[in-house]
């Protein structure tokens, strides 16, 4: 017995030590430049380092709650690096956020299979330390522990629990029964632990006694705290949180045990590991814990030490971002643990943006596959939509009224698995129609493709080609083989945006003067208000609408979403010079992450960009001189950015051996000239004045059973223009990506026209390279300009709007009205 309390006292300072020492050196790094980190705290509000009610900076004002949700986006982001290295640990802090996709559960899953010493078939591991972890991260993707692979993982940890191999046994063994009801002997066994462990509590110093008295209490306050229902918990812990009050916080937030001068040291793991316990306990840490102006909170010592960043060591990462999960879980008026899976709903707002997102996927996919499939109807297509959205509409019902994260856990992998379901019921064959007058078939598939360069690039297509003209009325599509474009990064799903017009806040999404909760004016750009976009979705009312957080205020809500109302507040375009428009001027850092200071910069000056730098949910300029500062766009204007050029970004966009319609102006004298090369199909415009037309539908479409690739290219004709006589509408596009709006302006077509038919002639008048799947119903834009759609299950994508309204149909399928407008962004 003496052997195994020296081993695992022996392991925990080991473990300590390594923490401390492999991300001590770091911290104490970030430490001293903590106070120039929190000089232009504007600009770097990934970890935002102001206080509660912190000063105005640069017309912005950034409080500790904005900085706790910046770090734990951060923190989330290093962990999903992780990849199939995601742990037990790291699905509960991803569970905790907003998102944990169905990969990364299975890699937790196989992980916790794996590592934890009684599923893989040997013996508890030292302390239980690996049952507790694998206990939390089951209960997160929705395992029940009590039958994994027909090993009761529960009753494991009940067979230790009547005979505790040590005191640390007694707090993990605790933790690990009270995420969940398992049974009578789980119940009495958590009775049993929890008796013990307020025994244990010194009565003089109403601290926990140990060889690291700080870790220890903070493990004993969590663990209690999760049994709040238990006689005498209640009075422990008050003592408990007044003690580490007196004896173990520390002017600069952190905590530290001076009686002891060996282990008793500040360190970044305890810090993070009583921090989490006091928000347990139901203690804001957002604030100092002594009404002392020399005294900084917790949460503050977490941010300054920058623990969620890059080249911390694992655990810390994750247990920094648990503690600020629970601490702003805490902060919003939640009771209790975040890991009382069934006591609390800290897992609730995660598992909703994880079901919506499952809709839209499932949507997606079922637009792309009946792209391919030519048994499946527009009206087949319509409904297998419709069906997700009321799976979708019947389980946010549901997981709104949950009052548990198990519960919510539940609904969610529920609603998912209906949505997964969900197929296209497929119609008979078509009958094969025989073209009236006999021609070489091309190759057509059921992906058809418009490509129409920018008429400057026209020329050095033509000398390689040969030119061809025609008078006929009528077009026919003809296939040829393009090249793929590059990979797209695959899109976060928040971003920052702020207001460019007058907008509402709702309290919930059904838009009455009851719910709203205030108007923000229209402001100049550099005080234009901010928000958070937390996720996406239609109303009952049939808006297209955002959930948004108010970035100053930190207040919720639902607003009108489109580009009408919102852009995004940093640049992510290739800008290459930049002006300084904040008043009080930007300053330029060493860091990307905004820290070692070198200079501050003046209103009006203007700087060279070497390129923008992604960062969390913001993003970084990198000067050709180095260094970092903001992209902002309340702090800077770009005045220059690199235009996108036909021969570095794809020309043909990203499609394979898909279908190519060729359109020709007019001439201003009549004639057209159309050319064409293997791989594309360019169009040549020699009047920038001619009207757009559109391609005219053939009245009996021709079924190809047996496509034959051309050998000589068909020579296409005219699209008919609108004439007078037909009745015309008018419609305004804008087009939209990276920051920058790629064109605008009117385009006219006929009445009854699709908005898919409008963005066609619109990218003739433009000379847009434009790309798309599917007809009608199932019209798909896959790339403008060499922006394309990501891989199916991806948010990268372009999404429509009319008249600021996201309608729920493709644009294919979305008839116009006269002076209709149409806004294209680009999702990234």
């Amino acid at each position: 017995m003496k052997r195994k309390q020296f081993l695992y006292r022996f392991s925990i300072v080991l473990g300590i030590f390594l923490i401390f020492f492999s991300g001590g050196n770091s911290s104490r790094a970030d430490a001293a430049s903590a106070s120039a980190y929190r000089a232009d705290v504007a600009s770097a509000y990934n970890y935002g380092l102001t206080k509660a009610k912190g000063p105005k900076i640069n017309s912005e004002v950034y409080t500790v709650s904005d900085a706790v949700d910046s770090a734990i986006s951060a923190g989330l982001a290093e962990i999903a690096q992780k990849g199939p290295k995601i742990d037990a640990w790291d699905a509960t802090c991803l569970v905790f956020g907003d998102r944990i996709t169905d990969s990364q559960a299975q890699y937790a899953y196989e992980s916790i299979l794996k590592n934890n010493d009684f599923l893989s078939g040997g013996s508890q591991g030292l302390n239980g330390i690996s049952d507790v972890s694998a206990v939390n991260g089951l209960v997160a993707i929705g395992k029940d522990p009590t039958n994994v692979n027909g090993k009761n993982l529960v009753a494991n940890i009940v067979k230790d629990a009547n005979n505790p191999a040590s005191d640390y046994s007694i707090v993990n063994d605790l933790e690990a029964l009270s995420t969940g009801s398992y049974g009578q002997a789980s119940e009495t066994a958590r009775t049993s632990l929890t008796k013990k462990l307020i025994g244990m509590q010194d009565q003089k110093t109403g601290l926990w006694n140990g060889f690291d008295k700080v870790d220890y209490t903070a493990r004993a306050i969590l663990a209690l705290s999760m049994n709040t229902n238990q006689p005498g918990v209640a009075d422990a812990l008050n003592t408990a949180v007044k003690a580490v009050i007196n004896h173990f916080y520390q002017k600069n937030g952190g905590f530290a045990d001076s009686s002891n001068t060996m282990y008793g040291a500040e360190n970044a793991y305890n810090d993070v590991i009583m921090t989490n316990a006091l928000a347990s306990a139901g203690v804001n840490v957002y604030v100092p814990l002594k009404e002392k102006t020399d005294y900084i909170a917790p949460v503050q010592r977490v941010l300054d030490q920058h623990l969620v960043s890059a080249g911390n060591h694992a655990i810390l990462i994750q247990q920094a971002t648990l503690a600020l999960e629970q601490a702003r879980f805490t902060s919003k008026g939640g009771k209790g643990s975040i890991f009382a899976f069934n006591q609390t709903d800290a897992a609730k707002p995660g598992e909703i943006v994880n079901i919506k997102d499952a809709a839209i996927a499932k949507k997606r996919s079922i637009i792309r596959s009946s792209i391919s499939d030519p048994q499946a109807t527009a009206a087949a297509v319509n409904d297998a939509i419709n069906l997700v959205d009321k799976i979708l509409v019947t389980y946010l019902s549901k997981l709104r009224a949950d009052s548990t994260s198990s519960a919510a856990i539940a609904d969610r992998a529920a609603g998912v698995k209906e949505l997964n379901n969900v197929t296209v019921s497929h119609a008979a064959p078509a009958t094969p129609v025989t073209p009236a007058t006999p021609v070489t078939p091309p190759t057509v598939t059921n992906n058809n493709v418009t490509v129409v360069n920018n008429p400057a690039s026209s020329s050095s297509a033509s000398s390689s080609s040969s030119a061809t003209s025609t008078s006929s009325s009528s077009s026919v599509p003809i296939s040829t083989p393009t090249v793929s474009g590059k990979p797209v990064k695959k899109a976060s799903h928040r971003s920052i945006v702020y207001a460019l017009t007058t907008v509402k806040l709702y309290r919930s999404s059904n838009f009455t003067k009851s719910n709203l909760t205030k108007t923000y004016k229209k402001r100049a750009r550099i005080n234009r208000p901010m928000f958070l976009v937390i996720s996406q979705q239609t109303n009952k009312q049939g808006h297209a609408i955002y959930r948004v957080k108010d970035m100053n205020s930190g207040k919720t809500g639902y607003t009108l979403s489109g580009s009408k109302y919102f852009a995004h507040a940093y640049y992510s375009a290739k800008v290459t010079r930049i002006k300084v428009i904040n008043p009080k001027g930007i300053n330029e850092y060493g860091k990307v992450n905004l820290t070692s200071k070198k200079r501050h910069v003046k209103k009006n000056a203007s700087l060279s960009v070497r390129k923008v730098v992604n960062y969390g949910l913001s993003n970084r300029m990198q000067l050709t001189n180095g260094r970092y500062i903001t992209a902002n766009k309340k702090f800077i204007l770009a005045t220059k950015i690199k235009k996108s050029s036909q021969n570095t970004r794809p020309s043909t966009p990203t499609a394979t051996t898909t279908g190519t319609s060729t359109s020709t102006p007019p001439t201003n004298s009549g004639s057209t000239a159309t050319t064409a090369t293997t791989g594309t199909t360019t169009t040549t415009n020699n009047s920038p004045s001619a009207t757009p037309t559109l391609p005219v539908a053939l009245t009996n479409p021709v079924v190809l059973t047996n496509p034959v690739a051309l050998t000589n290219p068909v020579a296409l004709t005219n699209p008919v223009t609108p004439s007078n006589d037909a009745k015309t509408i008018t419609t305004t596009i804008s087009i939209h990506a990276d920051g920058a709006t790629i064109a605008s302006g009117s385009i006219k077509v006929s009445s009854g026209a699709s908005a898919f038919d409008a963005l066609q002639a619109f990218a003739q008048q433009q000379g847009l390279a434009l790309t798309y799947k599917g007809s009608g119903a199932t019209t798909y834009v896959t790339g403008i300009n060499g922006y394309n759609a990501g891989p199916a299950g991806t948010m990268t994508g372009w999404l429509y709007s009319v008249n600021g309204t996201e309608p729920g149909s493709s644009m294919g399928a979305y008839t116009l009205k006269d002076g209709d407008s149409i806004s294209m962004t680009y999702n990234k």
